[in-house]
């Protein structure tokens, strides 16, 4: 069985290697990771005090056309407003029935490296955000958790993905095991994917920033350690338990593309130049998510800088 990474010895490794015996570079890097930590808390640069809405937090990616039954959900204060793919109906734990095959999801499921037995239908899956508007492949609506949502000194994070479970170079590592020895390599391989938020998360946003910027004799800016923690869809991942409504919400986030979309497709209406038919349903949608999320008393921003802004 595979022992759980030691990020701290990671990281240093990694300096080690990529500054080459270079003084200067392992001097630069060092000052990096500690502005890393700081962003990840809250910090600027110069700051020594954290900012309460600033720092790393959870987020999760909703399509705008849910948003709405998000909301009513949380205004009722049912158990499970925010709802993954077992609450769907999409997903089932355990074996599945003769001639069946297990779904890609539930196989990365029987991985996690879950605490305190925790069961994987109660995950709720998220990425881990400095500045930015999450992963927009998963919805054009970011829900920020705020700070308090997740116990971070159980909360479990993943340096990945973890679809990366299945996908390659850790699906030929475990392919090439017997079948009923594959399960626990799986999870061998989880393992070293795991942190704990309040101990590891710097460190591991450290090293993840580090390996896309490169080492170099220059301070990364804000803006830079931002974008690199979250990446495209290359991002950390969340493993939150139990479910959250509007109330554990710091602010919901719409990206500048797609703000500047609606007020495009806005102009040509009122201009008679017709847009595009999925343009308005999707402006409409819009409007009404950030109509619903205002009424549960959520601010919505529409983010235009992953740097630090002045108000």
């Amino acid at each position: 069985m595979s022992a759980a990474t030691d990020w701290k010895a990671q990281l240093a490794k990694f300096i080690k290697i990529a500054a080459a015996a270079d003084p200067e570079l392992e001097k630069f890097a060092k000052a990096n990771v500690a502005a890393i930590e700081s962003a990840v808390a809250g910090r600027g640069p110069d700051a020594s005090t954290a900012e309460p809405q600033a720092g790393a937090r959870m987020v999760v990616n909703i399509a705008a056309v849910h948003v709405p039954a998000f909301c009513e959900a949380s205004r009722r204060k049912e158990p499970k407003p925010y709802k993954n793919g077992y609450d769907l109906g999409n997903y089932r734990i355990g074996d599945p029935p003769p001639g069946e095959s297990l779904k890609s999801r539930e196989i990365v499921d029987r991985a996690l490296p879950l605490q305190n037995k925790q069961r994987a239908d109660n995950v709720y899956f998220g990425a881990v955000e400095l500045n930015g508007a999450g992963i927009r492949f998963y919805g054009d609506v970011c829900l920020v958790l705020d700070r308090d949502a997740l116990p971070g000194d159980t909360t479990v994070i993943l340096d990945r993905n973890s679809y990366d479970l299945i996908r390659a170079p850790i699906r030929e590592a475990i392919s090439g095991k017997s079948p009923e020895l594959q399960d626990q390599a799986r999870k061998d391989e989880a393992l070293k994917l795991r942190g704990i938020w309040d101990r590891d998360l710097g460190t591991m946003t450290g090293l993840k920033t580090l390996q896309a910027l490169g080492l170099r004799a220059r301070r990364y800016t804000t803006g830079q350690i931002s974008e690199a923690v979250r990446d495209d869809e290359d991002y950390m991942e969340v493993l939150k338990i139990d479910s959250f409504g509007t109330d554990r919400l710091q602010e919901a986030r719409i990206s500048a593309a797609e703000a500047a979309h609606d007020a495009l497709t806005g102009d040509r209406l009122r201009s008679r130049c017709a847009p595009r038919m999925e343009a308005l349903i999707w402006r409409e949608r819009r409007r009404r998510a950030e109509e619903e999320l205002r009424r549960n008393r959520v601010r919505v921003r529409v983010v235009t800088t992953s740097g630090r802004t002045k108000d």
